[in-house]
């Protein structure tokens, strides 16, 4: 099969559809004028005669031009060798036809690619804060003509091999289990990553989870709730400390009743590993609490991993014990807004009579409100301007790499959206 199809070509393609070359080239370029026979009369000859008609062959032939002036037309080193009259031509056609180049062939020819890898957990794209996210940073990176693809790592892979190739420029990663992992293959590789969320050794960008961790346990302190519950710890995530860091600073200038604390860990967690981690991290007043925490009988509670129902059915089973038998008020932190709002429907339908906001504070922490507008908006969460986190990202991915280091570490403002959940 031929790359591309030569006027030679064309000619041969007419000869054997008894055709003119004039109307196998306006049935290569698709013309809506072209009667539906005549067209099925090209391809039924150009398979025959075994050539394959690329979008960029319909190009160079509705634009009546050669393929290798379309090629320099798409080729930021050689598009001003192109008379602009003919450029404008071809990239008309080109939206016609809906052609874009071939980035990865662009990038081997030129040894530099505008291709950047977003490498996602493939469970995070059925999650709408992620999607949210995806489609902000896409359009930040298109706006930089630059050329953003979706690699999935699938649970048995650190890194898709896309993020690992030449062809790929830069890599944008989420911080989680393989993060060190990634970075060191990344690093092995020679292409320049930025993390959101934290880790020392890549550029990482990350909300003000601290701020906004204090806003929201000062709310608690403040409706005076008997014990607050911190969802899941993973020293994996940058969120989990962060959030541990400004319960700490709140409790450490607060001067009325300490509520009880509780926390899931993992069974393989270490604490001491944890607590330096903190300590790496500047969270020093985390690392502080936590060792309170670990010696506290019943603070820290062993989890294994768990998501979505699974969370909410063990949350109600101790709600039940400490709001039902116990007439504690609880409030419920560090969960995503999706986790959230399943332990909400199960509270509206199973415990109608407890009344959100005052036996039960509840909050998320990724504000999907907006995105889920049939929903009504009854719960607390965390905002940020993601436009904003997405041109971070976009900045240290693009910059020279000695403008900045492994350290670097910059984090988004954020907001508490009150919705008298908490």
């Amino acid at each position: 099969m031929k790359k591309s199809i030569s006027n030679r070509d064309v000619e041969r393609i007419a000869q054997h559809a008894g055709l003119s070359t004039h109307q196998v080239r306006e049935a290569l370029a698709l013309r809506g004028t072209m009667p539906p026979e005549t067209l099925e009369r090209v391809r039924t000859s150009a398979a025959a005669l075994r050539y394959t008609i690329s979008a960029r062959d319909r190009v160079a032939m509705a634009a009546n031009t050669s393929v290798a002036t379309v090629n320099r037309a798409y080729r930021p080193d050689a598009r001003h060798l192109v008379r602009p009259d003919l450029l404008r031509r071809i990239e008309d056609e080109a939206d016609r036809l809906g052609y874009t180049p071939d980035l990865v062939a662009q990038a081997r020819r030129s040894h530099g690619s505008p291709i950047v890898a977003l490498c996602v957990d493939i469970e995070q794209l059925f999650n709408p804060y992620h999607a949210q996210m995806l489609l902000y940073l896409m359009r930040t990176f298109l706006q930089r003509e630059r050329h953003p693809v979706i690699t999935p790592i699938t649970s048995d892979r650190a890194l898709p091999e896309l993020a690992q190739s030449g062809v790929t420029s830069s890599v944008v990663l989420w911080e989680g289990r393989h993060t060190r992992h990634q970075a060191t293959l990344l690093a092995a590789t020679g292409r320049q990553a930025v993390l959101i969320g934290r880790y020392e050794g890549l550029p990482s960008v990350a909300p003000d989870w601290v701020s906004a961790s204090e806003d929201l346990i000062q709310r608690a302190l403040d409706s005076g709730y008997d014990l607050l519950h911190l969802g899941y710890f993973s020293p994996d995530h940058w969120f989990p400390g962060a959030r541990l860091e400004g319960l700490a600073r709140v409790l450490n200038s607060h001067f009325g009743p300490r509520p009880e604390l509780r926390m899931w860990v993992n069974p393989e967690h270490d604490h001491a590993q944890t607590v330096s981690t903190l300590r790496q991290r500047a969270l020093h007043q985390a690392a502080d609490l936590f060792e309170q925490l670990a010696a506290t009988p019943g603070a820290l509670e062993v989890r294994g991993a768990r998501r979505g129902t699974a969370i909410t059915e063990e949350l109600l089973a101790e709600l039940d014990l400490w709001v039902g038998e116990r007439r504690q008020r609880v409030a419920v932190l560090g969960l995503s807004d999706l986790t959230a709002r399943l332990l909400l429907h199960s509270l509206e339908t199973e415990r109608p009579d407890w009344v959100l906001g005052r036996e039960v504070g509840l909050v998320g922490y990724d504000n999907i409100e907006p995105l889920l507008s049939y929903l009504q908006p009854v719960l607390t969460t965390v905002a940020y301007d993601m436009d904003a986190l997405s041109q971070l990202v976009a900045d240290m991915t693009l910059a020279p790499r000695s403008s900045h280091g492994p350290d670097t570490f910059e984090v988004v403002p954020t907001t508490v959206v009150d919705r008298q959940s908490l």
